[in-house]
């Protein structure tokens, strides 16, 4: 049963390797990394593909054993319930999750911090295919650090609330720590600091409507949390390099 599961999606990730040449290269770039997570899914959760830092996550499996499974049938409810909620996430929001932080067990069992990014495999015609999961260690003990649990409730709510005049210093209140301390946690773990990280919140945002409707760029500027159109197209294009409308022409050449 073991074989037929493995050959069933190892069949089905040869076909994506067919439509998406260039996963094939991410696969093999990232299979021998140590410290970097990989993982391809289907849109129902089911893994497709792991590298061996990501078996070194569920020590008690093989990769063949891994694959056709569930993040709930290789992790504990507790986890598992996390990686999902961001699976749906993504799939109903239509945009990629960048450096979330959650917690993914260790080697050695303990429970450590990692910075996620996922993303949706989606073709011309807009159709998704699967999702593919990077997670960094960053070799901090869940048990040992709490500064990264504040920093994770702090991400998670520039996250969702990017749209709201959020103000960084009671960011920084809010989960007890000071200003300075808030800042080199955060550019110690992805080198910007919290305002920087705030604003590429709200561009990808941007950007995403920018691509997929026909808002005007001051609805667009003032929905993703900027106070104004000139402050939103200044950041806009500092980040993605070209003006908001230039943008949306390129990546809307219809």
């Amino acid at each position: 049963m073991v074989k037929k599961y493995k050959n069933h999606h190892e069949n089905r990730l040869q076909i994506l390797y067919e439509h998406f040449p260039a996963l094939k290269i991410i696969v093999e770039m990232f299979s021998t990394l140590d410290d970097i997570n990989l993982c391809i899914k289907d849109v129902d959760g089911h893994y497709l593909y792991v590298n061996h830092a990501f078996l070194r996550s569920v020590p008690r499996f093989r990769r063949e054993e891994v694959l056709g499974k569930t993040a709930f049938q290789i992790y504990s409810e507790s986890l598992a319930i996390g990686y999902q909620h961001q699976d749906q996430q993504l799939l109903s929001r239509g945009e990629n999750l960048s450096d979330q932080l959650e917690m993914i067990t260790n080697p050695d069992g303990t429970l450590g911090w990692y910075l996620t990014n996922k993303y949706l495999l989606i073709d011309q015609k807009k159709q998704v295919h699967a999702i593919i999961g990077m997670s960094r260690d960053l070799h901090a003990v869940s048990t040992k650090d709490p500064r990264y649990a504040k920093l994770a409730v702090a991400l998670r709510k520039i996250q969702t609330c990017y749209n709201e005049p959020l103000r960084i210093q009671e960011l920084a209140d809010e989960i007890g720590l000071s200003m300075s301390q808030f800042e080199r946690l955060m550019h110690s773990m992805i080198q910007i600091t919290p305002r920087q990280y705030l604003t590429r919140q709200r561009v990808e945002a941007a950007a995403l409507l920018l691509r997929n409707t026909d808002k005007k760029v001051v609805d667009i500027a003032l929905d993703c949390g900027f106070s104004d159109q000139a402050s939103f197209s200044k950041q806009f294009k500092k980040i993605t390099g070209l003006p908001p409308l230039r943008y949306r022409s390129v990546n809307r050449p219809d």
